[in-house]
């Protein structure tokens, strides 16, 4: 067909059922899909829900059968770049298209990253994780679950006062590092500011809600381990609620359990 081979792009052939094209993502090296969704526009879009929410690092087009109207505004809603009809494509075209929703969507990410991102750590800040977490619990009926953790790191004020602003600030920054190593990239992740941050994760299981906190233990022990030269042990508490899909409450009170939560274990402590 014409799109099969596109000048200047590697494309995978045969075409991936679409389970296998989502598994693909994870492994990376891809820089766009294309999804056609000419025999099944609903399950085309539940397909492209499932890869914006896996990969939303990779732009998605999508290839409509013709005369499909409606389906532009549904798919843009579900997170699709572009979409095009199979019926006025030809390989340059589509070319053109694919480069196109590459460049805008990485255009949309530094925008996206100079609005919503802490400035010290990298890692999303308050809104744009309040943002992101309205997206995905619109789509939390499609997944197993979610999980909420809130974390402190403990006496950074005391790190403050006794070594300075700059070690409070690679506190922070180490904190950071953890949290990237316990969670997925999937998963999303954010300092609200001072010592507080926040993950939602995704699609989370009964065993992933026991495994959590193990996994951030291990992970911070590993960090201590790797900068004995620093004069403190950095420490962390963690608050975690998990949420059935059906019925997801707003953010706003899942924030306020896994606060409650974070409470419990500082006075556990």
């Amino acid at each position: 067909s014409a799109d099969a081979h596109i000048a200047g792009f590697e494309v995978l052939h045969p075409p991936l059922e679409p389970a296998e094209g989502i598994s693909r993502l994870a492994s990376g090296g891809v820089d766009v899909v294309l999804l056609d969704v000419t025999g099944s526009a609903e399950a085309g879009l539940d397909t492209l829900r499932r890869a914006t929410v896996e990969a939303p690092g990779i732009p998605v087009v999508l290839v409509a059968p013709p005369g499909h109207d409606t389906l532009g505004a549904a798919a843009t809603e579900a997170g699709a770049q572009d979409v095009v009809s199979r019926d006025q494509l030809d390989a340059s075209d589509l070319r053109r298209v694919l480069r196109y929703a590459i460049e805008r969507h990485r255009l949309q990410a530094t925008l996206r990253q100079l609005a919503l991102s802490d400035e010290l750590t990298g890692l999303y800040n308050r809104r744009g994780f309040l943002a992101l977490c309205e997206h995905h619990l619109k789509l939390a009926h499609r997944m197993r679950g979610l999980m909420l953790a809130v974390v402190d790191v403990d006496r950074l004020r005391e790190i403050n006062d006794r070594f300075g602003r700059d070690e409070g600030d690679r506190a922070l920054l180490a904190t950071a590092g953890v949290l990237r190593s316990t969670f997925r990239a999937s998963d999303v992740i954010a300092r609200f500011g001072g010592d507080d941050f926040a993950v939602l994760v995704l699609d989370a299981t009964e065993d992933a809600l026991r495994a959590v906190t193990p996994r951030l233990r291990a992970c911070l022990a590993k960090q201590n381990a790797a900068l004995t030269e620093r004069a403190y042990a950095l420490s962390l508490t963690m608050g975690v609620v998990r949420f059935e899909p059906n019925a997801p409450p707003a953010i706003e009170e899942l924030l306020v359990k896994a606060g409650e939560e974070l409470a419990a274990r500082k006075k556990e402590r």
